[in-house]
């Protein structure tokens, strides 16, 4: 059930794919997967720039590439992952944006790194995929304060009336204050969101007590197509 984003499929050199609990990503993208570059996720604002086949990355949370043919993968089980294509295919970028990511401001921080090379965020697309939806991601009243005293965004953007972060709506926010004026957002909650054989999606939070920490996740992808020009 690999899930495509209308934006992002704009692009014609770009490949991409959110995928859920039951995907075989090598499958999907049997070119690409075995030679991706890895990234170890810390829940931080690092963006790693990707240049190699089978490139270990080290701790971070984004990969940027400009080279034909990099998948770029990032492992979610509840956190947002962000997919974002330059306007005329010739970069791609993909996120992990859990609750700390966004507080700590990795969004932001990609934005920075698009102005240091010469770039706007506005000539860039950007696709969120299923996460953790407001309809079932409790929190502390406390963290919700803090993004609150942090960001400038109205409450209902941080949490619903019954007080469940709103981590897609949040993200959403900071793209757009980043500067992306264009981007797509899965509204599928990766807590709830029905399957064929169960739930669609692994989720850290409803099977904290029984997943497999690492394997448990679904894969969210994207490439330039190695058949474009460089």
């Amino acid at each position: 059930m690999v899930i495509r984003s209308t934006v992002l499929a704009s692009v014609e050199s770009v490949v991409h794919g959110f995928g859920g609990r039951h995907d075989d990503m090598a499958r999907h993208f049997p070119h690409y997967w075995a030679r991706r570059p890895m990234q170890h996720e810390r829940h931080g604002t690092h963006i790693a720039i990707a240049d190699r086949e089978r490139q270990d990355c080290g701790e971070a949370d984004g990969m940027f590439t400009e080279r034909p043919g990099l998948l770029l993968a990032i492992a979610t089980a509840d956190c947002v992952p962000v997919l974002l294509a330059r306007k005329d295919g010739k970069a791609v970028a993909a996120l992990h944006v859990g609750w700390r990511g966004a507080y700590a401001g990795i969004i932001a921080r990609f934005g920075g790194m698009l102005a240091a090379r010469g770039e706007q965020a506005g000539d860039w697309l950007a696709a969120t995929g299923p996460a953790a939806g407001d309809c079932c991601y409790q929190v502390s009243p406390e963290l919700i304060a803090q993004f609150g005293a942090r960001y400038p965004m109205p409450a209902r953007v941080i949490a619903s009336e019954a007080g469940n972060l709103n981590l897609a709506g949040i993200t959403a926010w900071q793209l757009a204050r980043a500067g992306f004026t264009t981007f797509s957002a899965a509204p599928e909650c990766t807590m709830c969101h029905p399957g064929d054989a169960g739930f669609a999606f692994h989720s850290y939070r409803r099977d904290r007590e029984t997943r497999t920490p690492i394997k448990d996740v679904q894969w969210s992808v994207i490439a330039i197509s190695e058949s474009s020009p460089r």
